[in-house]
């Protein structure tokens, strides 16, 4: 007799189509310097992002102990204040302070097609959330590179001030920034902060972002780093700070866009400022890079599945059940996740494209707090009721 066509197994066949994967958290602060290191370990290559966990790691960055350029110090001060990851950039010294700019510039090598520089940044294994070129982000031409890359991998550059005077800063403040160029997310840091150094055996002063980036990276990704306590012993000049006045200096800088570094009431010097460049809050930026990072990270599992109804329909909750347990943690105030009303089409339908709206709205931060003083007659009026 004839096969049966029709015919397709004589038993069960089981079809698994389990959940998406959870998204999980937010994640924390991860770190990418950029500098010199003259005398590095053999190790340590050039333009090579090198991870540095501890301080044996750190030590890898001074051999010899004179402390030549930034990044053992950006390191070891940065795990004063927090165990995150942080990754190093060593590009060698130019023969001049010009050549050392376009070394820490970078790009890529014609001849090998490397990445240098900044331009390694994008070679981190960990996707950096904040950067930094210390000693070299004070002029425009390093601010610009740093911060175009950040830009490209959502990330927080800080960067430094001039550290010369309040007017001075406050002029490279107004030269930067821009729509669409990423200096809304620039954390920008004046004046020069000084800590110990063993092999000078006094206190040294040392690029902002060297310890900004610290005070930064110490905090959850959706909140300000305003108001963290450093291990600075000094400061290149003082910044008044009154909590009660408006017209301090400090309040100058930060109307400017500017942060910095000043002795306060809780003892010893702590950052202050919470906005960035352009005048966002850091950590409504911050939280909303990390926004951008993870649906990245976990969108490309759903690539190329058919736009079903029950697909998109998973992909709607899991976004909701996410968002959800963001605002549980109180990571955000609330948000929402619906298909597009208006911008999902037949057309952009039949050509593989969707649109999922994300509504949400996240906490500012405590910048200003009013209190009101009320003298109340009434109070005087029961008191008095009460003993006559």
């Amino acid at each position: 007799m004839p096969v049966i066509a029709q015919f397709e197994h004589n038993g069960i066949t089981i079809e698994r189509n389990p959940l998406p994967t959870p998204m999980g958290p937010l994640g924390s602060h991860v770190v990418c310097w950029v500098g010199t290191a003259p005398d590095k370990h053999a190790d340590v290559p050039y333009n090579v992002p090198f991870r540095v966990a501890n301080k044996t790691d750190a030590a890898k960055l001074d051999t010899t102990g004179d402390e030549k350029g930034w990044l053992f110090h950006a390191t070891s001060e940065t795990m004063k204040k927090v165990s995150v990851p942080q990754y190093v950039i060593v590009v060698e010294v130019g023969a001049d302070e010009t050549g050392t700019m376009n070394n820490i510039i970078g790009g890529i090598d014609a001849s090998t097609g490397q990445r240098t520089g900044i331009a390694a940044i994008e070679l981190c294994s960990e996707k950096p959330t904040i950067v930094a070129a210390p000693g070299y982000t004070h002029m425009k031409d390093g601010a610009d590179e740093l911060v175009s890359m950040a830009k490209k991998l959502f990330a927080c550059p800080h960067l430094d001030g001039t550290s010369t005077n309040t007017s001075a800063v406050i002029a490279y403040s107004a030269t930067l920034g821009g729509e669409g160029t990423g200096y809304d997310a620039a954390y920008l840091v004046e004046p020069q902060p000084a800590i110990y150094s063993k092999n000078a055996s006094a206190n040294i002063y040392v690029p902002p972002s060297l310890l900004s980036v610290g005070c930064h990276a110490s905090m959850p990704v959706h909140e300000s780093p305003g108001n963290q306590g450093t291990y600075a012993k000094d400061v290149q000049r003082t910044i008044s700070y009154n909590i009660l006045d408006k017209s301090t200096e400090g309040n100058l800088l930060n109307k400017n866009g500017i942060s910095y570094f000043a002795a306060t009431d809780l003892g010893g010097i702590s950052l202050i400022g919470n906005r960035s460049v352009t005048g966002r809050f850091i950590n409504q930026v911050c939280l909303e890079q990390s926004l951008c990072r993870k649906l990245a990270a976990t969108g490309q599992k759903a690539m190329s599945k058919n736009l079903s109804k029950s697909f998109m329909e998973q992909e709607i909750t899991k976004l909701n059940v996410w968002l959800a347990s963001l605002k549980a943690n109180e990571e955000i105030i609330g948000a929402e996740v619906v298909l597009h009303p208006e911008l999902n089409s037949i057309e952009s339908y039949r050509n593989g494209t969707w649109y999922i709206a994300i509504r949400y709205a996240s906490f500012p931060p405590n910048e200003h707090m009013v209190y009101q003083l009320n003298e109340d007659a009434g109070i005087i009026e029961q008191f008095l009721g009460e003993i006559l």
